[in-house]
């Protein structure tokens, strides 16, 4: 909002990073998953105290999202050796279990549906075609959808990159620096270059319009590049 810079010390190198918005008051909060031990740790925006809890245990994988549609995102696992998603509702502390996915799958989760709660959703590699597959269930009806869209190799990066309150798939391609973008409006798609090899995506709406834009982390010079949809690319 005011381009200020700002850092925390949290975390260690083995946790896995894993920031969203857990106390529903708009901002993200920094937190992270501790495989060891299966414990969440979250950082709160509004007063930088945090808070931690155990959910989930070794060789999970940890895909929070709003999930229950109360504006908080819930503690999700993805257990790989199951095929098993576990997620703890902040809404009213229950957990709920969703069988979805098969082994080398990637979990994706988001709100491809738009009724204002996360999809069970994966990224499925296929095999020797060199291909992907997204596969997600609806919260709103309970149906399967998939497409074939991206390569193995590909970095997704859903989001709502068109504003019309629905996730899009879309994928960021290392060795180009290319996105490529599925529209959920009518299953056209764009691409556009933002990138080099060697960046991390980290995609989000840094100019406020509601619309995701692409960015990148440059761990070779620590700078962040994003491209914004109203407002021209910003460097920090």
């Amino acid at each position: 909002s005011d381009g200020g810079n700002r850092a925390f010390a949290f975390g260690e190198a083995t946790d896995t990073v894993v920031p969203a918005d857990f106390t529903g008051d708009g901002k993200t909060d920094l937190a992270f998953w501790r495989p060891a031990s299966g414990e969440w740790f979250v950082l709160r925006s509004d007063d930088s105290t945090f808070f931690a809890f155990p959910f989930g245990a070794a060789g999970d994988v940890p895909s929070p999202a709003d999930f229950d549609g109360d504006g908080k995102s819930d503690a999700t696992v993805y257990r790989p050796s199951t095929n098993t998603w576990f997620t703890l509702r902040s809404s009213d502390g229950q957990v709920a279990a969703t069988p979805f996915g098969t082994a080398g799958d990637k979990p994706v989760p988001a709100d491809y549906d738009g009724d204002g709660k996360a999809d069970v959703a994966i990224f499925r590699p296929t095999g020797g075609s060199g291909g992907g597959e997204w596969w997600y269930l609806r919260s709103s009806d309970g149906a399967n959808r998939a497409f074939a869209f991206g390569t193995s190799t590909d970095l997704t990066v859903p989001g709502d990159y068109t504003g019309d309150g629905k996730a899009d798939l879309a994928y960021f391609r290392p060795s180009t620096g290319e996105w490529y973008v599925l529209r959920s409006e009518d299953s056209s798609f764009y691409a556009f270059p933002w990138g080099a090899n060697g960046d991390l995506p980290a995609p989000g709406d840094y100019d406020g319009d509601g619309k995701i834009d692409a960015a990148v982390f440059r761990p070779s010079n620590s700078n962040w590049f994003a491209l914004r949809s109203t407002a021209g690319p910003l460097i920090l």
